[in-house]
């Protein structure tokens, strides 16, 4: 099926972790034009068996290790994955005082990613990345791909270096600060983090990738770029796929009631996308600022810068 734009979309899923971007990705694999492919910056860390993943031992969502996955075989194919040249994310340093001016003052930015644009490391990891989108296209027969990686940075090198055969979208997602500072700290709690950051401290790092996220949605075409928020998503999803549908050229169809993987060979950071469950606003965050008035206060404002 040919999409209503006539061309194939790579719609990349742009949001901080614990926003609901593994939502939004579900929702969008159950059209019938979609293949999801999870947050295909982790491929290059499931393969060799790093970074997030060790819960299901990095493999593929259908059970399978990568390299032994007929999907993420078609997919690499042409690619060697031996080279130092194959990466699957971009680099750079969020924690760097040059970034956090960017954010802030979109000349700065502009030459950051420049600067970014222009590393051998990145401009071959964007090479790996589109082979990886042509090969899934043409394996599939699909006219979208929905690639949830997240990161606003590697978002812009994938739009700014799109190839001449399909288009890059982007979705901005964001949720309510201290919902996410909330869901980061009881991960972390579970997960037996040693450097446990404070509430203060996740409120304001969730804040500069707010900030770097609205800063990169500037930088594209309007027609390119749309903003959700999860609260609308989880409460009045219809609505909110209906402007999805409209901005990237998705033939219209009705949202899904729950949350699953079927049949999907994705690449993921959360072991929640195995948990088949009903779309519903999760306000559980609430109860960690009870007897924490002034934190919530100051969560509150900084959603309004």
């Amino acid at each position: 099926m040919v999409s209503m734009l006539g061309k194939c979309t790579v719609i990349y899923v742009m949001a901080d972790v614990r926003s609901g971007s593994t939502l939004l990705e579900n929702i969008l694999s159950k059209s019938d034009e979609t293949v999801s492919v999870g947050e295909l910056a982790l491929l290059k860390g499931h393969i060799l068996h790093e970074g997030p993943g060790i819960k299901w031992n990095w493999n593929c969502s259908c059970g399978t290790p990568v390299l032994e996955c007929s999907f993420w075989k078609d997919a690499l194919k042409g690619l060697d994955i031996k080279t130092p040249d194959f990466d699957t994310s971009i680099n750079w340093n969020y924690r760097s005082s040059r970034m956090l001016i960017g954010s802030m003052l979109p000349s700065v930015l502009k030459r950051a990613l420049q600067q970014i644009n222009a590393r051998k490391i990145n401009r071959d990891a964007v090479t790996t990345l589109n082979t990886i989108y042509k090969n899934i296209f043409q394996a599939t027969g699909k006219s979208f791909i929905i690639d949830s990686s997240k990161d606003p940075i590697q978002a812009y090198m994938l739009y700014l270096n799109q190839p001449a055969d399909f288009d890059v979208k982007i979705i901005g997602l964001t949720r309510d600060l201290r919902a996410i500072a909330a869901s980061k700290r009881k991960w972390s709690i579970a997960n037996k983090k040693a450097n446990q950051k404070s509430l203060m401290k996740l409120l304001s790092n969730s804040l500069f990738y707010k900030k770097i996220y609205n800063a990169i949605a500037q930088l594209v075409k309007q027609d390119d770029v749309l903003l959700l928020n999860y609260e609308q998503l989880a409460t009045n999803t219809q609505e909110q796929l209906d402007r999805i549908v409209a901005k990237t050229g998705l033939h219209p169809y009705s949202a899904p009631q729950y949350m699953y993987v079927e049949n999907d060979h994705t690449i993921a950071g959360t072991p929640q996308r195995f948990t088949k469950r009903p779309i519903a606003y999760d306000n559980s965050w609430e109860n960690t600022y009870k007897g924490k008035p002034v934190l919530s206060l100051i969560g509150k404002v900084l959603n309004k810068i």
